[in-house]
């Protein structure tokens, strides 16, 4: 009986060169060439799930624990040295040019995660999906994929030795791995329908696509394999090739695994039959296309292009741009460079060389463990003192980050007996999170006690439309637990964006067009569904006996300040739009949002609106930055620590009058 082809598979490198070259395409923010690029990754799977397979089975006259150890060390050796690397030259530019915005720890947890191949658990419970716009500036997001491969081979190992050694003896191991594959596929079925995270990161909903490169080994080496016309083969080629197609143009990521992956782990199975089946006459051409040089070694590089490719985007999105067409040019050498030294320098002299490290799996592993323990802790610590490192304004983080610094010494107390035992709780979206440093202050010079009930998109009478229903749960919660620890009098500040965001619009064209579309936004249904939701939260504090105060909407800009205020961004694209904005076509577009207020204020009489437009736009134009040069804004309508600081006194005014503490002619409370 003739068995799959041992050794070496040169073709296979060529669908490993489709695979990674599907992906790159897809992940390049100027390209749309490959919308189901994404499904490259599916075929890695298929592929490793046969390599494996072969690869151990060539393996199996050792012991049990040679047979594993063995396993592990060459998968160590393969896979960890230039993944380490990747990850820890991530850190260091992540300090070095990326402002500490709040998707950092999101970053980091992801990228320390990585370093145990455990970032898919990290990205499962996160609330962006892989496509969300958010994860593009994760630079560790692509090491979902070796956190899935690396728990496989926690499981397959085992599984396979069973079905190796005693299928003769059990024939009901012939089952073991299609039983587990079918269950896996059913758990992607349904997780791709009610938890797409899940159905997305997790193992247990793409055990199957790995499994199915396994099975067609075990199929393969199960019945003979005959020799087969180059008809046979051309058809067999050509319809996974279809397949691979239909996935990579068709391929829906909002039903992702299932039921698109399908396509693209049968059109995977179909190729590598058609290259291990032994042929007559002349090859294919794909056939011959799949074994040339170049493909042959883009397949080489692929771990390395993989790698490679999704961090240098990131940092080329956060810099300079895709845009540019210099950029676009360079962006494929840099990432072919890079990975073309990473398997010369790193991959291939640590997998073949011969020293003890290289063939002692118990060596291997003691070292492996030892880079970890020191690998880890650093990018740890990278990820607590960005500042060390960084290159960026955003480094000065007194001035730009909003939670992270203490109030001034020359916050002095006030001390009132109207203030004694009050509570302020704040509750609404990113916003409530962007006062921190002001409400740090009042903490301090109040002696009330501040509580939090935040959680970035959930805003609080929005006025702009209803409050997110996906949030209600939350909400709800927080509502709760106000009425049940508020007193009488306590005060309750509702701080959330009630403004339609101008940055990440196209206001390189027609900026009348892109104006009136910002203000289509507020139509009459939306008011009236702003309006019932704030009803809905203002009855029952009013209910309670609370003061509540509410932020009327602040000035916001088309872009960050955080990614436009250094040396190597300020070409971005993204900043063409500038970080000044008209102070009355900002008035205009708030301009129904006092109404409601001044409608709220009318019914509910223990309301106050602060309004710190004033004290942040004192002139004709807007601007991220005041006239000193400093940054009101950490970001396009998030206020920076500066910013709070600025607006702090006034929002302490409002307190003391609100819960009537006299003030002197100084502003400060009278004894």
């Amino acid at each position: 009986m003739l068995k799959p082809a041992s050794g070496y598979i040169p073709g296979i490198d060529g669908l490993r060169a489709i695979a990674v070259l599907a992906v790159l395409v897809y992940h390049a923010d100027y390209l749309s060439l490959l919308p189901g690029g994404f499904t490259g990754v599916d075929m890695f799977f298929v592929i490793s799930g046969f390599v494996i397979s072969q690869s151990l089975s060539e393996r199996n006259s050792t012991g049990f624990a040679d047979y594993l150890f063995g396993f592990y060390r060459r998968r160590l050796l393969r896979l960890l040295p230039a993944l380490l690397v990747v990850v820890a030259v991530s850190f260091v530019l992540s300090a070095m040019l990326l402002p500490q915005v709040w998707l950092s720890e999101q970053n980091n947890r992801t990228g320390l995660a990585a370093f145990l191949g455990l970032s898919n658990f990290v990205l499962a419970f996160n609330t962006d999906t892989y496509f969300s716009p958010s994860v593009e500036l994760n630079p560790y997001l692509h090491t979902w994929s070796l956190g899935v491969e690396e728990q496989f081979y926690l499981l397959f190992p085992g599984i396979w030795y069973l079905w190796l050694r005693h299928r003769q003896r059990i024939p009901a191991l012939w089952a073991l791995l299609p039983v587990l594959a079918l269950a896996s596929l059913a758990t992607s079925a349904v997780q791709s329908a009610h938890d797409p995270l899940a159905a997305f990161y997790l193992l247990p909903s793409r055990f199957w696509e790995l499994a199915a490169g396994a099975l067609l080994y075990q199929l393969l080496r199960r019945r003979p394999l005959q020799a087969r016309t180059g008809g046979t083969l051309t058809v067999l080629m050509l319809a996974g090739l279809g397949l691979l197609l239909a996935g990579f143009l068709r391929a829906d990521a909002a039903r992702f695994p299932m039921p698109w992956a399908l396509a693209t782990v049968t059109g995977t199975l179909l190729m590598i039959t058609a290259l291990v089946l032994p042929g007559t006459g002349s090859p294919p051409l794909l056939h011959v296309l799949l074994h040339t040089r170049v493909a042959g070694y883009l397949g080489r590089l692929s771990y390395s292009l993989y790698l490679w490719h999704w961090p240098v985007a990131v940092f080329i999105r956060w810099t300079v741009g895709f845009e540019l067409l210099a950029v676009q040019l360079a962006y494929p050498l840099l990432v072919l460079g890079l990975a073309a030294a990473s398997y010369h320098c790193i991959e291939t002299p640590i997998r073949t060389g011969r020293s003890v490290l290289q063939r002692r799996s118990w060596v291997t592993a003691t070292a492996a463990v030892a880079v970890l323990a020191v690998a880890m802790p650093g990018a740890r610590w990278i990820s607590e003192n960005p500042d060390q490192l960084s290159l960026s304004r955003t480094a000065d983080t007194y001035t730009w980050m909003a939670y992270r610094h203490a109030p001034p010494s020359s916050a002095q107390p006030i001390n009132a007996p109207q203030l004694q035992g009050r509570q302020l709780f704040a509750l609404g979206d990113s916003h409530t999170a962007a006062y921190r440093t002001m409400l740090r202050q009042v903490q301090v010079q109040l002696g009330v006690e501040v509580i939090e009930y935040e959680h970035g998109g959930c805003g609080v009478v929005r006025l702009i439309g209803a409050d997110p229903p996906d949030c209600a749960d939350r909400r709800e919660t927080a509502l709760r637990a106000i009425e049940a620890a508020a007193k009488p009098g306590d005060m309750v500040l509702l701080a959330s964006l009630r403004m339609p965001e101008l940055a990440g619009r196209d206001w390189s064209g027609d900026s009348a067009a892109t104006w009136a579309a910002v203000f289509a936004e507020l139509d009459r249904g939306h008011h009236d569904a702003a309006m019932n939701s704030a009803h809905a939260v203002l009855r029952r504090l009013q209910a309670a006996g609370l003061q509540v105060v509410i932020d009327a909407p602040k000035p916001l800009f088309k872009a960050s300040a955080n990614r436009c205020s250094d040396w190597f961004n300020r070409i971005n694209p993204v900043c063409a739009p500038g970080l000044e904005v008209s102070r009355a076509q900002l008035l205009a577009l708030r301009a129904d949002q006092l109404q409601q207020l001044q409608q709220l204020q009318d019914h509910y009489p223990q309301l106050t609106v602060w309004d710190p437009f004033p004290l942040l736009c004192p002139g004709a134009t807007c601007s991220a930055f005041d006239a000193d040069g400093l940054p009101l804004y950490f970001d396009a309508d998030h206020l920076s620590g500066h910013g709070n600081r600025v607006l702090a006194a006034d929002f302490i005014q409002m307190l003391l009058r609100v819960w009537g503490v006299p003030l002197g002619a100084d502003g400060r409370e009278t004894q």
